[in-house]
């Protein structure tokens, strides 16, 4: 579960655009701005609870391939160890439920509704967009 942040969310009046680990980005995606890794994702995720959706970012030391995915959860596979990206179960950024107060899907992971951009490089200056990856999970 992440700490909540309104101090900064509810001083800015636009939402955020995406989020890493909890933390609120406004500017818009690139794996330069997340995570330093080999594999970086930006996935549309749903909370459990209350159906809220984010945009998160998250990296990986993973290499995918098109197609391979978990067939229940949908979430994508490593296509070297044929095993479930570990960092694919996270929990949702800190949110309030519909009715104002702390959600109680903030303590569970988020379900999967996209995988919006999946970015591969070899350094930060060396991205390449993996276009073949983006789309719908195979649950929605």
């Amino acid at each position: 579960m992440y700490y909540p942040l309104m101090d900064i969310t509810d001083r800015i009046s636009e939402p955020p655009k995406w989020w890493f680990q909890g933390i609120p980005r406004y500017c818009d995606y690139h794996p330069s701005e997340a995570a330093y890794a080999p594999t970086n994702l930006l996935v549309k995720t749903r909370c459990e609870y209350c159906n809220s959706e984010f945009d998160v970012a998250f990296g990986t030391s993973a290499f995918l391939q098109k197609n391979i995915v978990e067939p229940v959860l949908g979430y994508p596979l490593d296509i070297k160890t044929g095993l479930i990206i570990e960092e694919a179960y996270d929990d949702p950024p800190f949110h309030l439920g519909k009715n104002g107060f702390n959600c109680i899907g903030n303590s569970v992971t988020a379900d999967w509704v996209a995988i919006l951009q999946v970015w591969e490089g070899e350094s930060a200056l060396n991205w390449i967009r993996r276009f073949d990856l983006d789309g719908l999970s195979p649950d929605f």
